[in-house]
């Protein structure tokens, strides 16, 4: 029973709790026997700890799981303190050189191998054709497919160099819908001959050893309403037939909405296995996966269709396996835990944001020599699902104000005519995330630019904030992490040219 309960495991992929091996966890591990492991912020204190809590893991265990992590780069960054931090995918694609993707994602592989990560759940590779969709924005390299799959490429080969495992995410491609899966369950109104023209484009033309599909409602292939994370028409038929995909896959969370508001998690999970899931993802309640993992061993013993759909799931899982020790061995040199975060690579990835920051005017930026009135706009609520914990960081606000000696001023905290009126004759610089989003302070920042002698708008988000109406000259950072903010401040100080190129087309309707 003991080999059975492990072998299965290997169709789960959990989260736990904790920094360190505690009675819960350890039950957790006990019970489910994981065959991989994801690790949030929630479990990373510094790079010392997490390596000392893989190795403990290891040995509780008495095997070796695969041990994951979201890692894309900008606002999805789980290893951030100590360790060596990347711009956003929308920003490495602004430098116009799909080397720096190489780059970057090869000095996070490092410094994931070196704690004992070896599966990234990145690139992202979902084309951002609809601003409107907060889920991605720029955690997608750009807006045109060719793009995508020249950056992400390369970003997969910097991962596999540095013996990380890459997973392309989110199939089908959710680029395009309005709804966050983490949320609810979103609709893709797209045949199937549309996404294989687009959305689907970066899957058919980057090679990886995993797919994440994610939960999304396609009608116009689907014959029943479930997500396609449960779909055999999508799973088998559409994947493992038609587009010839003999790799894994790996569930998006069966805990997000676009699952849990309709499905209990063994049904969830046992719709997932038979439809042609390689492994199931319950990241946050051990009582699910408890649930989860029962299911799946009654219904081995019972039903010999899902007993046949384990074991092609177990060969393609034992392959990922193969891949990852291959890769490992290929690794030439490996860090020490010293060298991770340490000055070289932060250098390299500084210099990757010094080339990534976009100005929305022709001419050459002007550097900044005074200012009225600094305010700005950032909202908890376009937090998005996969962040999973507040990244915000107000430094370059904090450093403006203090050259100018000038107090910031927080748009959500006066009525809008008092911040018209601030703004009136006056020469403002306005800092925001993702206004475009939101009607009301999108019509705010216009009017403010009309009454004001002179607006500045600098967007720490998704680049539409720039194009707002009446706004002349705009700024794009692509993320608000610390090195792209650094980067912004040498510009608005005329230290350095803005140098990046806008890999979206401004002339989207967003608003």
């Amino acid at each position: 029973m003991d080999y059975l309960e492990k072998t299965l495991g290997k169709l789960f992929l959990i989260g736990i709790h904790g920094t360190s091996l505690n009675k819960e966890n350890m039950e957790a591990l006990n019970v489910i026997k994981p065959g991989a492991i994801i690790f949030f912020s929630r479990n990373i204190q510094d790079k010392y700890q997490l390596s000392k809590f893989i190795d403990d893991i290891k040995n509780f265990l008495n095997y070796e799981p695969l041990f994951a992590i979201d890692q894309e780069g900008g606002m999805v960054t789980r290893l951030d303190k100590g360790f060596s931090i990347a711009p956003s995918p929308m920003a490495i694609a602004a430098t116009c050189n799909s080397e720096n993707a190489y780059i970057v994602s090869n000095i996070l592989a490092k410094e994931m191998l070196s704690v004992g990560i070896d599966w990234d759940y990145a690139p992202v590779v979902d084309i951002n054709n609809n601003p409107l969709n907060s889920a991605i924005g720029i955690r997608s390299f750009s807006d045109n497919k060719n793009i995508v799959v020249e950056f992400a490429s390369k970003f997969v080969e910097g991962l596999h160099d540095g013996g990380v495992i890459s997973c392309l995410k989110h199939f089908p491609g959710i680029g395009n819908v309005n709804i966050d899966p983490h949320i609810d369950l979103p609709l893709s109104n797209l045949s199937k001959e549309d996404l294989t023209m687009n959305e689907l484009y970066p899957f058919l033309k980057i090679k990886s050893p995993s797919w994440m599909p994610t939960h999304v409602f396609l009608p116009k292939i689907q014959s029943k309403k479930e997500p396609v994370t449960l779909s055999k028409e999508i799973l088998t038929d559409f994947i493992r037939k038609e587009l010839d995909f003999k790799e894994v896959l790996v569930a998006d969370d069966l805990q997000m909405g676009g699952v849990n508001n309709f499905y209990n998690i063994e049904d969830a999970t046992i719709k997932a296995i038979n439809a042609g899931m390689d492994i199931v993802t319950i990241c946050h309640s051990f009582e699910e996966q408890v649930k989860a993992k029962e299911a799946v061993i009654y219904e081995y013993n019972n039903n010999r269709n899902f007993k046949r759909k384990v074991l092609e799931a177990l060969e393609r899982i034992n392959k990922l396996y193969d891949f990852s020790r291959n890769i490992k061995k290929k690794v030439n040199s490996k860090i020490t835990l010293e060298e991770i975060g340490g000055k070289r690579h932060n250098d390299i990835m500084q210099d990757v944001c010094d080339r990534s920051i976009t100005s929305t005017v022709e001419e050459q930026f002007s550097p900044i020599k005074e200012i009225d009135n600094i305010f700005y706009f950032l909202k908890n609520k376009n937090k998005v699902g996969v962040e999973d914990k507040e990244n915000k960081n107000l430094w370059l606000i904090n450093q403006i104000s203090s050259d100018f000696n000038i107090n910031p001023i927080d748009v959500n905290q006066f009525p809008k005519e008092k911040i018209i009126d601030f703004s009136k004759n006056k020469i403002n610089i306005i800092f925001t995330e993702n206004a475009y989003l939101n009607q009301e302070i999108s019509d705010l920042i216009v009017k403010m630019s009309n009454s004001s002698n002179e607006t500045y708008l600098v967007a720490l988000r998704n680049p539409y904030d720039a194009f707002l109406p009446t706004i002349k000259y705009g700024l794009c950072s692509y993320g608000y992490q610390i090195n792209s903010q650094q980067s912004l401040y040498k510009i608005l100080k005329g230290e350095i040219n803005p140098l990046g190129k806008l890999p979206i087309d401004r002339r989207l309707k967003y608003a």
